[in-house]
């Protein structure tokens, strides 16, 4: 296909899981069982988008350390509901009264369904139990996403029964900020999150991003905070060089010895703009199935809300 060639990936297996539909790539010699993964990473895209675009920006700017080993990365789909807002159908994690949204708007849950987005987040909590039965350790695995896809990762990781390495949310919105007491597990308490939010974010404004750092750290999480002046909904470099050195943080510590880093590739061009792209072991694109409550999302452009 297209997208084979466009990667060079190695298709192995596809296999049905707990509902998900999930494709395994390999690159490399050898297939996907030439390394043992010793860790991995999930990232989930924001509204209206797919897991295409992210993909090639997480494995182009992601520098992890050499000594976190070989990564597995997931990128799963969400399913493609109707979205109240705009009043149309399009991928989406949960559904949402509104857009633009500030920490003004419709508190406490800001026009968010957490009904629904509970429902995502055990979706993704069936990922994590996968790759937990091919041998990553939950505390390896980290969580993470972009606007809504951020919002989602930080409540999976919340609500997850067993400790994980930790969460990035990029421009997100946390959900259930007024009940985290009884909304985190255990297991779940203290968990480290990286959270970078543009300044100048007209989608999901920057007030969200204050709002939920408070309440997490109120809560006891172990929260790093950085707003990226001038940037509107989107990421950044300087925020992808930030969130490589907390989940470096995250997984080199406990990296075996013998885990090697993942080979450079050429040069590409991601989104406009020119970027080092390394290789990662292997990557997962998830389909997720549309979910029991089909409520729907709001419109967004490319790697925006």
């Amino acid at each position: 296909s297209d997208f084979k060639n466009k990667f060079g990936f190695i298709f192995d297996r596809a296999r049905a899981m707990g509902g998900l539909l999930c494709m395994g790539e390999a690159s490399g010699a050898g297939g996907s069982d030439a390394k043992k993964f010793t860790s991995a990473l999930i990232w989930m895209h924001g509204l209206g988008d797919t897991e295409s675009g992210w993909s090639g920006m997480i494995r182009a700017d992601l520098d992890l350390s050499p000594s976190v080993g070989a990564c597995k990365l997931v990128f799963p789909r969400a399913p493609t509901q109707h979205v109240t807002c705009n009043s149309s159908r399009t991928t989406s994690w949960f559904d949402m009264a509104e857009l633009p949204l500030g920490a003004q708007d419709l508190p406490p849950l800001h026009g968010c369904f957490l009904e629904q987005a509970q429902e995502s987040a055990k979706t993704l909590h069936k990922i994590i139990d996968d790759l937990r039965e091919e041998g990553i350790p939950s505390e390896r695995i980290v969580v993470g996403g972009f606007s809504q896809g951020g919002a989602t990762a930080m409540l999976t990781c919340l609500t997850y029964p067993h400790r994980l390495a930790g969460c990035v949310c990029y421009s997100g919105i946390l959900l259930g900020a007024d009940r985290l007491e009884s909304l985190a597990t255990p297991a779940a308490k203290g968990l480290p999150i990286f959270w970078g939010h543009g300044g100048s974010d007209n989608v999901l404004e920057p007030s969200l991003q204050q709002l939920g750092v408070s309440a997490l750290k109120g809560a006891g999480f172990r929260v790093t905070a950085k707003t990226y002046e001038g940037v509107p909904h989107s990421s950044s470099r300087q925020e992808m060089k930030d969130a490589s050195e907390f989940v470096n943080g995250l997984l080199v510590v406990a990296a075996p010895e013998r885990a090697c880093r993942p080979r450079t590739a050429q040069r590409g061009r991601v989104g406009g703009r020119r970027l080092a792209r390394a290789q990662p072991s292997a990557i997962v694109v998830a389909q997720t199935p549309p979910l029991a409550v089909c409520a729907g999302m709001c419109r967004n452009t490319q790697h925006v809300a």
